[in-house]
C-alpha cells in the first residue's frame, strides 16, 4: 500500500481546523445566550427561596400569637433601614418577614414604594362559613406598604376546605415583590418582564382564630 502523501494530509488537517473555528463561530453566541439565560434564572430562583424562606418563618411564629392581642410600639428596624411598625398582630407579623429578610444571606429588603406584604387571618367554622380578619381591610387583607392586596379571596380559602372538616382557624401570609434582573440583557428582556413580579404566600394554622363554640 502506497503511503498518504504528506501535503494531502497537511491540507485535511487545515480543512478539518478550519471547520471547527467556523462550527465554533456559529455556535457561540447560542451557547452565551443560554449561558447568560441561565445565570439569570439562577439569580431569580435564589432570590424566590430567599423570600419563600422569610414568608414561612414569620408566618410559623406568629401562628402561636394571639391574632387580637396588640403589641409595644417598637420601630421595626432592619440594618439601617427602618420600615413602618404597627402594635397589632398583622402589623408585627409584616414586620417578622422584613426581619427574616434582613437575617438571609443575601440580605433582601423590599421596596417600600412598590413592593407589600399581606397578612390575614381567617376563622373558619364548619356550619357559618369563613370571617376573614382584620376587618377594616377587607378582601385586600392587611398591606404593610399600603401598595398592592391579598391573591386570595375569602371565596378561595373557603374553597380549600374540605367537606365535613372540623372548625379552625388559618394565617395567610403574602409576599409581593419586584426581582429587578440582574443582567438584564435584551435578549433575557425580550422574552422575561424586568422587573419580574414574584408572589409568594404560606398558610399555617391559628390557634387564636378558631371558632369559639356558643354556650
Amino acid at each position: 500500500m502506497s503511503p498518504i502523501p504528506r501535503a494531502r494530509t497537511v491540507r485535511t488537517s487545515r480543512r478539518a481546523r478550519a471547520q471547527s473555528l467556523v462550527e465554533t463561530a456559529l455556535l457561540l453566541p447560542v451557547l452565551l445566550l443560554l449561558l447568560s439565560g441561565l445565570v439569570e434564572f439562577g439569580f431569580l430562583l435564589n432570590r424566590y427561596l430567599i423570600l419563600l424562606d422569610a414568608v414561612r418563618n414569620a408566618a410559623r411564629f406568629s401562628s402561636d400569637s394571639l391574632f387580637t392581642a396588640t403589641f409595644p410600639d417598637t420601630a421595626c428596624d432592619v440594618g439601617a433601614v427602618s420600615f413602618p411598625h404597627f402594635t397589632d398582630f398583622f402589623g408585627q407579623t409584616a414586620c417578622l418577614v422584613m426581619r427574616e429578610l434582613g437575617n438571609e444571606q443575601p440580605v433582601v429588603l423590599l421596596d417600600m414604594a412598590r413592593d407589600d406584604v399581606i397578612v390575614s387571618a381567617f376563622s373558619i367554622e364548619a356550619t357559618v362559613g369563613v370571617t376573614r380578619f382584620p376587618p377594616a381591610f377587607g378582601e385586600a387583607g392587611f398591606s404593610y406598604f399600603g401598595n398592592l392586596a391579598s391573591d386570595f379571596t375569602t371565596a378561595d380559602i373557603n374553597s380549600m376546605v374540605q367537606a365535613g372538616a372540623p372548625s379552625t382557624g388559618v394565617l395567610l401570609v403574602e409576599i409581593w415583590y419586584h426581582y429587578d434582573q440582574v443582567l438584564a440583557l435584551p435578549w433575557i428582556t425580550a422574552f422575561l418582564p424586568n422587573p419580574v413580579l414574584l408572589h409568594l404566600h404560606t398558610v399555617m394554622p391559628l390557634v387564636s382564630a378558631e371558632p369559639t363554640s356558643t354556650p
